[in-house]
């Protein structure tokens, strides 16, 4: 009886938490603490495949991922920091880690994505009339993946062949990524107030036309495309609240999207183009693309030397009302002192995870992200197994990561609505 009642009062005391793997999808942290055994998995960014071959290390024990992308390590206890790396990738550190499995995600270097290039028309084109004075305009866009760092979500179309100015006919070609995509034209009034000089025109919205799932293959040309107009009925008017941007950062825009997919939206960047100081849109409704259809909204505020500038972005996902608010922003990261070998920063209020990228600053390769999951953390080392090169230019920031999960039990792809902002401090290491 007496072995019995200790077994009960402190049998449990000693046992691990050797949880079966588990494959976490888009990458993530969960199931329990670490204690005894951690199962890591490696899979490509871009299209969730596991990355055999992969070397992954915690501490100064070091495995190679068998075809599944797993390694599994033994006898760990508590927060860890796990490296991963493969030959064509930028490589991975996450530092503070505290789940039984945990599954890291690996950016491949980038090439240049495929494109196509389509062209067509805007149907009713030419009975849309407007006053003495005035001219029709149009841009067309295509629609973005859910990545804003997608060089596949910016291409730019020569000679500007996506606008249309005062043409009988609205003729525009348009390079685009691949996969399905939606296209959309942006129609304007453009009111030259009988003027010929164009620093007091003015636009205002006339409408939209689009065509939906176009199936795009890489250098695979389409023509003879027909956008249809959106009935009046189907548009509606948002209201964006900008909020309080950051100080500094004297650029500043804040545009709605339409989220019609898991990894397609409509931003409406044209909306920049033509009234960039605007705070009200009419825009499609929600659900004109799908009845599953919802608002996002991206604002951006930066400094005028924009990417090499310190930077603020709020993403607000899944907004099924025409009011739109930024709500709080993050402040770039202060006190950024970054080398080949740590970066420390002050801490971001508001932010649930730090992290520091390190690039090629001649070809653009992505080259190491160590990612603090703890907010805390104002400092960080470059282990050994993924040490950057000696010698080079280099450029790199500190990010501060705004979301609403726990960062030792999240899925990338089923939290990334959580994902609510961002904001950036860059440097240059010579």
């Amino acid at each position: 009886m007496r072995a019995l009642l200790a077994f009960a009062l402190f049998g449990a005391v000693g046992c691990s938490n050797d949880v079966s793997p588990r494959l976490i999808a888009g990458g993530g942290v969960g199931d329990g603490e670490i204690d005894g055994e951690v199962n890591v998995y490696v899979i490509d960014e871009s299209t969730d495949a596991p990355i055999a071959g992969a070397t992954v290390s915690i501490g100064d024990k070091e495995k190679t991922t068998d075809a599944k992308g797993l390694a599994v390590f033994s006898d760990v206890e508590g927060k860890q920091t796990i490296a991963a790396k493969y030959m064509g990738y930028r490589s991975s550190v996450w530092v503070g880690v505290n789940g039984a499995n945990v599954t890291m995600n690996l950016k491949p270097h980038e090439g240049m994505p495929e494109s196509a290039t389509l062209s067509g028309t805007i149907a009713g084109w030419s009975a849309i009339t407007l006053g003495a004075g005035h001219i029709k305009a149009a841009v067309t866009f295509y629609s973005q993946t859910d990545n804003l760092g997608d060089k596949a979500n910016n291409f730019d179309t020569p000679n500007n062949a996506n606008i249309c100015f005062g043409a009988a006919e609205c003729n525009w070609t348009i390079v685009t990524r691949t996969g399905s995509v939606t296209l959309v034209a942006l129609i304007v009034d453009r009111d030259t107030k009988n003027t010929i000089a164009e620093g007091d025109d003015t636009y205002s919205i006339v409408g939209y036309a689009y065509q939906q799932g176009i199936v795009v293959v890489g250098g695979v040309n389409q023509s003879g495309i027909v956008l249809d107009q959106i009935e009046a009925g189907n548009l509606e008017t948002v209201t964006v609240d900008q909020g309080t941007p950051p100080a500094g950062l004297p650029e500043l825009f804040a545009l709605p999207g339409i989220e019609i997919g898991d990894d397609e939206v409509v931003q409406m960047l044209a909306l920049a183009f033509f009234l960039p100081d605007a705070t009200e849109f009419l825009v499609p409704k929600r659900t004109v693309f799908g009845a599953d259809g919802t608002y996002r909204l991206t604002a951006v505020a930066q400094t005028a030397s924009g990417d090499m500038g310190a930077q603020s972005i709020i993403l607000r996902q899944g907004l099924t009302t025409p009011d739109l608010a930024t709500g709080t922003w993050l402040v770039p990261p202060v006190n950024v002192d970054i080398t080949r070998t740590t970066a420390s920063w002050d801490t971001v209020t508001g932010a649930k995870v730090h992290s520091v990228n390190w690039k090629d600053a001649v070809t653009g390769d992505e080259l190491l992200e160590i990612s603090a999951f703890e907010a805390k953390t104002t400092e960080v080392e470059v282990p050994n197994a993924v040490a950057l090169p000696p010698s080079g230019m280099l450029s790199a920031r500190v990010n501060a990561i705004g979301a609403d999960f726990d960062v030792n039990d999240f899925s990338l792809d089923d939290d990334s609505s959580k994902l609510w902002g961002i904001s950036a401090q860059p440097t240059t290491i010579p």
